[in-house]
């Protein structure tokens, strides 16, 4: 550990004990009071963490394990991310017991409904943006960086949604709960030329109670108990271990976060500098937006806009938008008025963003509902590139501008997410009675390598597929997939977009970036980053072909299915010519055949990889670090079809070629080769799952069928 990361850690506490400082936190009761029961950690850990506090008491210096207990144990105690379900919150632990006393639990459970998180359903790589808030009548309050992921402009005058664009807000989003309560943005009522501050008009809203926001200075408010209510996301900059650990590696959903109020502080905001208030509460990336609120009388005190990890939260006060009539006239509500103190200090970004306008031109009554909002054909020239993964907004001398791509940049490719649907309660998986005769999904030899949902069961459903995820190899253990080949079902809606752009959303040069599942642990998945930093060593080979799921009889259950093959568990890395069927591997030449020979037929598909203790090890690099990871050698692929009124099983070992990977680690044949192989030699090649008996009484190896794939394959028969 460096010597800086333990003097951040000490600082932070020191910070949080404010004016009693460090040994008088370390010698409270309360500090230790619960803290066998943090779910994220170990006996150890907590022991370190009980030695480490003493010795903070005791003025003497603590080890690399005992900064590592302090973060891990104590800063989150302190400073506790907390649950909203249903509207409402589990009372914290010490030091913020109390808020779950009727008076703070009334107040912040008042505010709880006019908060929600942006989102962004046509962006091509971001689903959600970060938090807003009612601020008035059919008006939300978020950050600038945030509006400008769907819209372009500065001030009042020329803003516009961005090309394509749309935005809403959902005012729901909590754990376990697929409910939704989303209202569309209608328009940008303004972007702040100076401020990290936005204002959007929505459509609706008429029941959803605008918040208070304070007039009061910030520094009159200084160590006031705050409460930060927004949507946290993953911040991979940060100890992406420790934050699966605490969040349950669940994030996106509507949490509440404890703090107080603290000084101002100087800070480089969209170019020039800001003088911010902060605070100590744990924000993450998707706290942007979020209301800062005053837990004494429930008024929002500041708009939160950036973080650095063990140092400071960045808010803009309330106080100071109060001072801007244009903000005032917008129809904020604000709890009072504030005197005539002349033009606030910013009034020069307000000339240079709206030349032709006075402040006595304001939004009035005509912004409810007669403003229109046109939609621009080319984005502005200027505008922040922030990705939604990259969750600490730094705002440093060294804060840059990036501009649009220009037409000769066109080309570049980007690395974008393709269209997914993020409400899992749609899926069904894998269906045994597909074929009209029940065909049941493998066994696993031991439960306790697999990935596990929170209810405690570990067969993932996705849109007709099915996968069981092996934690320790990262990788799916056996993927189970219904197939339909019927052209009716691959377009069931004529005139619909059923091309790779028009199913996923990306542009001809983007690449697909996929994603995590968020019902399983961060930690038991291999990220997209491997892919991305393998130095072009491996495909993302998809296990379940998205050609053979995205059927249905809607274009929205096509295009579910389509997307639900981008999860990284169903993703395993395959050299190129292995797994693309464009460039005639192993892997596409077989589901090709497949497809060919099926013709309108359904059919179910097993596939996965064969683990073995020697396979070699690839050093690359995930969202934590550097990471080994053993690559397969061997798939293996059954492939199960009704014939009549019984069924054909057909089993393939396919062998991936490593020689031309880059890396001495691997010692391999030099040839690949694709082989048919019986069921029961192929269960007892895999080893750690067991398949079902009516897979082996049907099995076609040696029979007239198995022969006549065996033959146009063009593959040899082999035993385990």
């Amino acid at each position: 550990m460096s010597q800086e990361k333990a003097e951040k850690v000490t600082s932070f506490l020191e910070w949080i004990a404010s004016r009693e400082g460090l040994e008088s936190l370390a010698g409270d009761p309360e500090v230790l009071r619960g803290i066998e029961d943090t779910e994220w950690s170990t006996e150890e850990e907590i022991e370190r963490a009980v030695e480490a506090v003493g010795r903070l008491e005791r003025n003497e210096s603590v080890g690399d394990e005992h900064i590592d207990a302090l973060e891990a144990i104590i800063l989150p105690k302190e400073r506790p991310v907390v649950d909203i379900v249903n509207g409402t919150y589990a009372t914290p632990a010490p030091p913020f017991q109390h808020l779950g006393q009727s008076a703070a639990r009334v107040t912040i459970e008042t505010a709880i409904p006019s908060i929600g998180r942006i989102e962004l359903p046509d962006h091509p790589s971001l689903p959600y943006g970060g938090t807003g808030f009612v601020v008035g009548e059919r008006l939300l309050m978020t950050n600038r960086h945030v509006a400008e992921l769907f819209a372009v402009g500065i001030g009042r005058e020329e803003l516009s949604f961005r090309s394509g664009q749309t935005a809403a807000i959902d005012f729901l989003r909590e754990r376990d709960r697929p409910d939704s309560l989303t209202f569309g943005i209608a328009c940008v009522v303004m972007i702040h030329p100076y401020w990290d501050a936005a204002l959007l008009l929505t459509d609706g809203l008429d029941a959803v109670r605008p918040l208070r926001l304070s007039v009061a200075p910030p520094g009159d408010l200084r160590e006031s108990e705050i409460a930060v209510i927004g949507y946290p996301a993953l911040d991979p900059r940060s100890n992406v271990e420790l934050q699966n650990r605490i969040f349950r590696a669940r994030f996106n959903i509507k949490r509440l976060q404890p703090g107080k109020l603290r000084e101002l502080s100087d800070i480089i905001s969209f170019g020039h500098g800001v003088s911010a208030v902060t605070h100590d509460s744990s924000t993450l990336g998707g706290n942007s937006g979020s209301a800062v609120i005053d837990i004494s009388n429930g008024t929002v005190v500041a708009l939160h806009f950036a973080g650095r990890y063990l140092e400071a939260n960045y808010a803009v006060p309330t106080h100071e938008l109060a001072r801007d009539r244009r903000v005032v006239e917008a129809g904020v509500n604000f709890e009072g008025e504030l005197g005539d103190a002349g033009a606030p200090p910013w009034d020069p970004f307000w000339s240079a963003a709206d030349p032709q306008r006075q402040p006595s031109e304001l939004l009035t009554g005509s912004r409810r509902g007669e403003r229109t909002t046109r939609v621009e054909s080319q984005e502005q020239a200027l505008s922040w590139s922030i990705p939604l993964e990259v969750s600490i907004q730094i705002r440093s001398q060294a804060a840059t501008l990036t501009t649009a791509p220009t037409s000769a940049e066109a080309g570049i490719e980007a690395l974008v997410e393709p269209f997914r649907d993020e409400d899992f309660t749609r899926r069904r998986g894998y269906d045994d009675s597909f074929l009209g005769i029940p065909v049941p999904l493998p066994t696993v030899a031991d439960p306790s390598v697999i990935a596990k949902l929170d209810d405690g069961s570990h067969v993932l459903p996705y849109e007709h597929f099915s996968l069981v995820l092996d934690k320790g190899r990262r990788l799916a253990l056996f993927t189970a997939s219904n197939v339909d080949a019927d052209p009716a079902r691959k377009e069931p809606e004529p005139g619909r977009d059923y091309t790779r752009e028009g199913l996923t959303g990306l542009g001809e040069n983007d690449q697909e970036k996929w994603f995590t599942d968020p019902r399983i642990p961060a930690l038991d998945q291999l990220p997209d980053r491997f892919f991305t930093k393998d130095r072009k060593a491996f495909d993302k080979g998809h296990i379940v072909r998205r050609e053979d799921v995205a059927w249905g009889t809607t274009y929205d259950e096509v295009r579910r299915a389509n997307g639900d093959t981008f999860h990284v568990t169903n993703c395993s890395p395959q050299v190129a010519h292995f797994n693309r069927s464009t460039k005639q591997g192993a892997w596409g030449r077989l589901e090709n055949l497949i497809l060919r020979q099926a013709k309108a037929e359904r059919y179910s598909v097993f596939a996965g990889p064969v683990f073995r203790p020697d396979d070699p090890i690839f050093r690359g690099i995930d969202d934590v670090g550097p990471v080994g990871v053993p690559i397969p050698r061997r798939f293996w692929k059954i492939v199960v079809a009704r014939s009549g009124a019984g069924l054909q099983t057909f089993a393939f070992i396919l062998e991936q070629d490593l020689t031309a990977t880059p890396f001495e680690e691997f010692a391999v044949d030099a040839e690949w080769k694709s082989s048919m192989i019986s069921v029961p030699d192929l269960e007892q090649l895999v080893g750690r799952v067991s398949f079902p008996a009516e897979l082996h009484q049907s099995d076609q190896i040696g029979e007239s069928g198995g022969e006549a794939v065996r033959a146009e394959a063009g593959v040899e028969t082999i035993s385990g």
